[in-house]
C-alpha cells in the first residue's frame, strides 16, 4: 500500500490563507500605528512572526501528512511531533462533496470531501488532481466489488476522466434528468428577485452622495433631471444594470447547472465560475423536504432539498449543493423526485387536522401579543412626534398572530403509509418533509393536560443529519398518534430486509 503527500499546490494554498489572515493586522500594526509605547515598537515583529510561524507550520505539515487508498479504506496519516493514523472504511461515507474554485481551475485542480456523518472527521482532501479526485471517489462507490474489478476501474479511471474534466463526474451509464436551458436561465432570473438588490443599493448610494461628491457641484447639473428624456434614460439603464445583475446572479450559480443519476448514485452540479458538485448514494439519504417559501407558492414553484448526514461546508457554494435546482414548478420538482428516488413516494393527498384544532390553537393565549400590549400601555412610543395608539397596535399584533395560526392550520398535514411518513407544516413558508420509517432513528409523542382533555396529541420524527433533523406534528388525532408509534416499531422488519 503506497503512501501518498499531498499534491505540493496545497502549499501555495495554505501559505496565501496564511497572508490572507495576517495582511490587515501586518497593515495596521506597520502603516496606521503610530504608538510610542513598546507595544507599538515591537507589534510589527510580532505579527510578522505570526505570519511567519503559520507558513512553516504549513510547510512542515506538507511533509508529515501522507495517505493511502486500498480496496476497502482510507488511511491517513498526520503529526509533527506526535504521530497519528487514522482508518476509514469506505462503507461509512455517506456522501461525496468536491468544490473547484477559481484558483483551483487556473492549476487544473479540485478539492474533495469525503462525509462519514458518524463522530469521525470527514475525509477532506483540500487540493488534488482532478485524475486522483476522480480515482479516490471511485473507490468508495466499488467498495463491494471484486478487486478485479476495482483495478480495471482504477487503470481506467484516467481516460475517462479526460473526456469529462470539466464535469467533475464519470458520465458513463448515468442519466442526465436536467439540464436548464438559456431560456430557463433567464426566466429564473426574473423568478429570483435578484434584479431588485440594484435600487436599494442606489437609494443607500443617494443618501450617502455628500460622502464622495460636493453638493455644490453637482447642483449646476440638477436642472438637468426635468427634462423627460434624460430622466428616461437614467430609468432605463438603471433597469438594465438591474436585470443583468440579476441574469448574472443566476448564470454564476446554475450556468453549470445539471441533475444527473445512475443505478445507486445521485449527482447534482453547479456553479460556472467557481463548480461544485455532490454525489450521494440513493440508500443514504435519509428523507426529502420541500419548501415553498410564499412567493415560490405565488408562483407554483417549489424548492427541494435531499437530507443527508453529514455536513456540507467544504466552501460557501456548497452550503445548498444538495438541493435541487429552486425554479422547478411543484408538478416538475415531484416528477424529478419520482426519477431520482423512484422508492420515494410523495402523495398529495394526505390528512387534514380536526376542525376542533383551529379552535384550540386560535383561543390559545400569545404571551408575545400580552407582553407587547402591557408594554406599549405603559411606554406609550412616539414615532416621527406622533403617538402610536396602543390598542391600534396590539389589534393589528393579534390579527397577525391569529392569521398565521390560521395557515398554518390550512397547511397542516400528514400521511402515515406503510414505509414512509410525510408531513406538511407551515404558514408563510410551507414545509414537506417525506422520510422512510427505516430511516427514523426516533420518535416521540407528546401530549399537554389540555391535548389529552380533546383527545390530541403531538408526535415529533427524528432522523440523522447534520445538526440532528426534528420534525414534529402538533394536534393530531390520539389514535393517530398511537398507530404512528405502533408504525414505527414494525421498523425491525425494514431492517432485516436490509
Amino acid at each position: 500500500m503506497e503512501k501518498k503527500r499531498h499534491h505540493p499546490a496545497i502549499l501555495l494554498f495554505g501559505i496565501a490563507k496564511a497572508i490572507r489572515n495576517w495582511i490587515v493586522p501586518l497593515i495596521i500594526v506597520t502603516v496606521f500605528n503610530d504608538a510610542d509605547n513598546w507595544w507599538g515598537t515591537y507589534a510589527k515583529y510580532v505579527v510578522l512572526a505570526i505570519l511567519l510561524l503559520s507558513i512553516v507550520s504549513e510547510v512542515l505539515t506538507w511533509f508529515t501528512e501522507t495517505y493511502a487508498a486500498d480496496e476497502h479504506a482510507f488511511h491517513l496519516y498526520s503529526g509533527i511531533f506526535s504521530k497519528n493514523s487514522r482508518t476509514v472504511p469506505y462503507e461509512k461515507v455517506q456522501h461525496v462533496t468536491k468544490h473547484t474554485n477559481l484558483l483551483h481551475r487556473l492549476l487544473r485542480l479540485t478539492a474533495i470531501k469525503f462525509e462519514t456523518g458518524s463522530k469521525e472527521k470527514a475525509v477532506e482532501f483540500k487540493v488534488l488532481t482532478k485524475e486522483e479526485a476522480f480515482r479516490l471517489e471511485e473507490l468508495t462507490k466499488t467498495d463491494r466489488q471484486e478487486p478485479s474489478d476495482m483495478e480495471q476501474i482504477t487503470i481506467e479511471g484516467n481516460d475517462a476522466e479526460q473526456g469529462d474534466a470539466e464535469s467533475g463526474f464519470q458520465v458513463g451509464d448515468r442519466i442526465t434528468h436536467f439540464k436548464p436551458t438559456k431560456k430557463e436561465l433567464i426566466k429564473a432570473s426574473f423568478t429570483s428577485l435578484s434584479f431588485l438588490l440594484v435600487p436599494p443599493l442606489l437609494v443607500s448610494f443617494m443618501l450617502k452622495f455628500d460622502i464622495f461628491f460636493e453638493w455644490s457641484d453637482i447642483r449646476p447639473y440638477l436642472p438637468l433631471l426635468k427634462t423627460w428624456w434624460i430622466t428616461m434614460l437614467g430609468l432605463i439603464g438603471i433597469l438594465a444594470v438591474s436585470l443583468l445583475t440579476g441574469m448574472w446572479r443566476v448564470l454564476q450559480k446554475y450556468g453549470n447547472y445539471e441533475l444527473a443519476s445512475d443505478e445507486s448514485h445521485i449527482y447534482i452540479q453547479t456553479g460556472l465560475v467557481s463548480e461544485s458538485a455532490y454525489s450521494i448514494r440513493k440508500d443514504r439519504v435519509q428523507g426529502i423536504e420541500i419548501s415553498q417559501p410564499i412567493l415560490h407558492r405565488l408562483l407554483g414553484l417549489a424548492k427541494v432539498k435531499l437530507i443527508s448526514t453529514g455536513s456540507l461546508d467544504i466552501s460557501d457554494d456548497t452550503e445548498t449543493i444538495n438541493s435541487l435546482y429552486p425554479y422547478f414548478s411543484l408538478k416538475q420538482a415531484q416528477q424529478m423526485i419520482a426519477e431520482i428516488l423512484p422508492e420515494y413516494e410523495v402523495k398529495s393527498s394526505m390528512h387534514e387536522l380536526q376542525q376542533k384544532v383551529l379552535f384550540y390553537r386560535l383561543l390559545q393565549p400569545s404571551i408575545l401579543w400580552l407582553a407587547v400590549t402591557i408594554t406599549l400601555y405603559f411606554w406609550r412610543p412616539e414615532v416621527s412626534g406622533y403617538q402610536i395608539s396602543w390598542w391600534i397596535v396590539s389589534i393589528l399584533l393579534l390579527i397577525l398572530i391569529e392569521g398565521y395560526r390560521y395557515l398554518n392550520f390550512k397547511h397542516s398535514r400528514y400521511l402515515i403509509s406503510e414505509k414512509f411518513f410525510q408531513m406538511k407544516t407551515g404558514a408563510f413558508t410551507t414545509k414537506l418533509f417525506v422520510t422512510k420509517r427505516n430511516k427514523m432513528i426516533e420518535i416521540a409523542r407528546n401530549q399537554n393536560p389540555l391535548q389529552r382533555r380533546l383527545g390530541l396529541a403531538t408526535i415529533e420524527s427524528i432522523n440523522r443529519a447534520k445538526p440532528v433533523l426534528h420534525n414534529k406534528m402538533k394536534d393530531i388525532p390520539e389514535k393517530e398518534a398511537d398507530r404512528f408509534y405502533r408504525w414505527f416499531h414494525q421498523r425491525t422488519n425494514d431492517v432485516r430486509r436490509q
